[in-house]
């Protein structure tokens, strides 16, 4: 770059200025590349700077390369201010369709030129290996090499179905769950609960258990038991009255939620623009 310009300006001065390098830098270059290529590429004077023939062939095809990387940083400024290209995903079971698919939707209009590609597991992948610019998890972390934006804490609650209500009956206090069908991740699962005297944890048997909590939620539909689920998994079910909170009076513990990639956001402009995006739609869904 800096051969082209002392070239196309005929002047090392001109080119120092061009380029922002004190006129000593632009002389260190120039020698440090007719040494290289063991070749004169300009014939300097007191009063004139001359290229040979080897500069003058070699100026034309400098110019043209230095024009390709121009133009090349060029569409990277574009692409910053307007980003393109392909965002690979990774998402739980529990996140995609209730709460990542309508945010997608809507980035999708904005962002025609970003292609996502969502990757539905409840797997903890490894990014890079796999080939994902991000990963949304829910629950603690404990991959330190990976950078972490929260995304809010999801809201849990104990449900039912009307049906299973009406034939069983719902617990009056957490004891009681012992007493009733329980529907969990594992086959024993421990409920830890806040109410009006402090905190209290019950271990329960789960009479069905599964490892999706959709499949959970579809199987407390149906009247198979009572479930934790978190809240925006089964709002639609309270709003319209075919499930019931149970034990009403007590809290459950809230469930974190993170989007993790590898790499400061800044430096990738999809990632961030989706980032910024999914932290600003999350925050005003009011079961977080």
């Amino acid at each position: 770059m800096t051969f082209a310009a002392v070239a196309e300006l005929g002047s090392f001065s001109g080119a120092a200025r061009k380029l922002g390098l004190p006129p000593s830098t632009v002389t260190a270059h120039i020698a440090a590349l007719e040494q290289n290529l063991g070749l004169q590429l300009i014939v300097r004077t007191t009063r004139q700077n001359r290229l040979t023939e080897h500069g003058k062939r070699f100026a034309a095809d400098a110019l043209r390369l230095v024009s390709v990387v121009e133009d090349a940083f060029a569409r990277l400024e574009a692409e910053k201010a307007n980003p393109v290209g392909q965002l690979r995903i990774s998402v739980p079971f529990t996140f995609s369709a209730d709460l990542l698919g309508p945010v997608i939707g809507r980035f999708a209009t904005l962002y025609p030129g970003i292609r996502v590609e969502i990757v539905v597991s409840n797997d903890v992948i490894d990014l890079i290996a796999e080939g994902f610019d991000l990963a949304i998890r829910i629950g603690p972390l404990t991959d330190s090499s990976l950078i972490r934006r929260k995304l809010g804490f999801a809201q849990q609650v104990m449900v039912t179905s009307q049906d299973y209500a009406t034939k069983r009956g719902v617990p009056k206090s957490p004891e009681e769950l012992m007493d009733h069908s329980f529907v969990s991740a594992r086959p024993e699962q421990s409920v830890d609960l806040t109410g009006p005297e402090g905190k209290i944890a019950i271990t329960v048997l789960s009479a069905i258990s599964a490892n999706d909590p959709k499949t959970i939620y579809a199987i407390v539909k149906e009247g198979g038991g009572i479930a934790v689920l978190p809240r925006f998994l089964v709002a639609q079910g309270l709003r319209n009255g075919s499930l019931e909170i149970v034990l009403p009076q007590f809290k459950l513990n809230t469930v974190e939620m993170s989007l993790l990639h590898y790499g400061h956001s800044a430096n990738n402009p999809k990632i961030e623009l989706f980032a910024s995006f999914l932290v600003a739609e999350l925050a005003a869904n009011q079961w977080l």
